[in-house]
């Protein structure tokens, strides 16, 4: 019996969720939860930002950074500064452990990324990303769409 062709975006939804499954994987081994690596490699491109810009950053709701940032802070990985200026806002630093963290997450994350693209010469692995970041841009909201949401 053949097995049917999948279609190529629940090809990508399935590539997805084992690149996910496995960097949980790897990130567990550094104390780290999934999710929790893309906040310590924002702080690494930005420190001390606020907790809502961090937010917004991510693409995720205060609540869940708010949350994560307690896990982390738990951990000794960010520290959580109250604003001098405005008592309902919080900054987020990395600590020294958060930065070494961030080292850890880089190298992982390129292993991943070695792993998956195994046997892909160099002009397969840009060819793949140009095809990749098009299939991004053809699902962004476009500016036309966002008018028309408000």
């Amino acid at each position: 019996m053949k097995r049917e062709k999948k279609a190529i975006l629940s090809q990508l939804t399935l590539t997805a969720r084992a690149e996910r499954t496995l960097m949980a994987q790897r990130l567990s081994g550094i104390g780290l939860h999934a999710g929790q690596d893309a906040v310590l490699l924002a702080l690494a491109e930005q420190d001390g930002m606020a907790l809502a810009q961090l937010a917004e950053w991510l693409s995720v709701t205060p609540p869940t950074i708010t949350k994560t940032i307690t896990r982390l802070s738990a951990e000794n990985f960010v520290e959580k500064r109250p604003s001098p200026t405005d008592g309902r806002q919080s900054f987020a630093f990395l600590t020294d452990a958060g930065l070494e963290a961030v080292s850890e997450v880089r190298r992982l994350r390129k292993e991943v990324e070695n792993q998956a693209l195994a046997g892909f010469s160099p002009r397969q692995r840009s060819k793949l990303a140009k095809l990749l970041k098009k299939v991004e841009r053809n699902l962004a909201p476009s500016p036309a769409n966002k008018l028309s949401e408000e």
